[in-house]
């Protein structure tokens, strides 16, 4: 008996799922946007007599603050954007709407800390240029308002990992130790054509023993913590006018 012909297959074609719309792509900067808006601590009524200017820097501050934090407490490599944004108060995804990544933000902390310390160089008596300039910058290294020292934790934690292979903050940190290193010999480079420094001194290779030498007794007061930073930074002026300056 011939075999009937197949009847074509009734069965239902497969539900399509709605297409999600458009904006829940731009979800997380959306949701950035309204952080910036509304600060977590502030309420709406707070947020309401800040302008959005205001808005827009008052989260960066409070991101920079916590990112600082978290790179004295864990360091760098072990941070991440999305905790960073919420111990600043503010959600997960704001860091990265700010930033745009972790290099990013890396690289503004970095920059943040040598802001702060010229601000504490600015806020002492003010220099003469040359060998007075050199003294007043060794002396603002022992100038610490932050019992906690978390500005000069974070540094050095940076510091050490902008060392190692394949380091994201080698580029910031070698920035910021060259520009530091340059600022210094310029004002040694001043004191010698004021004849206040010795001639025969290279501002290059003096700057460079010296920011060393300084950044190594803070390294040494974080880990021992109960050196006489008083008594290392008079020594350290002596010495320093005893090396560079010009024998009367």
């Amino acid at each position: 008996m011939p075999s009937k012909a197949s009847s074509p297959s009734t069965a239902p074609a497969p539900r399509k799922r709605p297409a999600r719309k458009a904006a829940a792509a731009s979800a997380p900067a959306v949701d950035a946007a309204m952080d910036e808006e509304v600060p977590a601590d502030e309420g709406v009524e707070g947020a309401a007599r800040l302008t959005q200017a205001e808005r827009r820097a008052l989260a960066e501050r409070r991101i920079l603050d916590a990112a600082l934090e978290l790179v004295a407490r864990r360091g760098s490599v072990r941070m991440t954007l999305a905790e960073v944004g919420e111990a600043a108060g503010y959600s997960r995804g704001l860091p990265a709407h700010r930033f745009g990544n972790k290099a990013g933000l890396l690289q503004r902390v970095v920059l943040n800390i040598g802001a702060r310390f010229e601000a504490r160089r600015l806020a002492l008596p003010q220099h003469r240029p040359g060998l007075d300039a050199v003294r007043s910058l060794v002396s603002t290294y022992f100038v610490r308002d932050d019992t906690r020292w978390i500005e000069t934790r974070a540094l050095l934690v940076m510091m050490t990992e902008g060392f190692m292979e394949d380091s994201e903050l080698n580029p910031y940190i070698g920035e910021y130790i060259r520009s530091s290193i340059s600022r210094l010999e310029q004002h040694i480079r001043d004191g010698i054509a004021l004849g206040e420094i010795r001639a025969d001194i290279d501002p290059t290779t003096a700057a460079t023993l010296l920011l060393g030498a300084l950044r190594g007794v803070l390294h040494q007061r974080l880990v021992l913590g109960d050196l006489r930073l008083d008594r290392v930074r008079d020594l350290a002026l002596q010495m320093v006018d005893r090396t560079l300056a010009v024998e009367d």
